[in-house]
């Protein structure tokens, strides 16, 4: 069974799990990428997400107990994700299921990590969870290239943003993946209230800056 926890800092969200729903998520997630075309990078960032998982059911992360009754007690694992990280890998991992052969386990895992991850986003976001997980999905749109090309400036420009307003702003920079969002911009914010003038990535190409959960 996997769960959630918010963190303090609002950089992401902590994923948990036992040992054994932890495994079953990275093997299915190394599936779907190993077979899916629509990841062309079979080491990229949507790996990633399997690496993170295994880390934790490995106990290199955070670790925990779950109480199942009053005398039984459950090891659980844990790691933390960044908030665009997490969303895009969810939703490509769906869109990727969407053109190779999958069974009713596969959907079985790929629901309850969906699951997560929005009761997640509305626990943290509850009055603007419907946009962030709208521009994530419409995110798909776009290429597997085109994703990983911008997926690494906008974790550097949330990591900036100061802890108390990442996620007010958090539904502008989800649009910000969207194929259209440059000819949005280009209409200004008279037309796109408050859209993130794609000038503000230009310096947000560097390796990811030291930061707080």
């Amino acid at each position: 069974m996997l769960e959630f926890k918010l963190t303090t800092q609002h950089a992401g969200l902590s994923l948990w799990g036992d040992h054994a729903a932890l495994e079953r998520l990275h093997g299915f997630i190394h599936r779907i990428v190993e077979e899916s075309q629509v990841i062309v990078d079979k080491e990229g960032f949507v790996l990633g997400l399997a690496y993170d998982v295994r880390k934790a059911f490995e106990g290199q992360r955070s670790k925990g107990e779950r109480s199942h009754f009053d005398d039984e007690r459950c090891r659980i694992y844990g790691v933390e994700i960044l908030w665009p990280v997490i969303l895009i890998q969810t939703a490509v991992l769906r869109h990727a299921m969407g053109f190779i052969p999958t069974n009713a386990l596969d959907h079985a895992i790929m629901y309850e990590l969906e699951y997560v991850v929005e009761s997640a986003t509305r626990a943290a976001m509850p009055v603007t969870a419907d946009d962030v997980l709208h521009w994530s999905r419409r995110a798909c749109v776009a290429s597997y290239e085109h994703l990983d090309s911008v997926l690494n400036s906008r974790c550097v420009y949330y990591i900036n943003t100061p802890p108390g307003k990442r996620l007010k702003m958090l539904p502008k920079l989800m649009e910000t993946f969207d194929p259209m969002y440059a000819l949005l911009a280009e209409q200004g914010p008279a037309k796109r209230p408050c859209i993130i003038a794609p000038k503000a990535f230009a310096k947000c190409e560097a390796d990811w800056p030291d930061f707080e959960w």
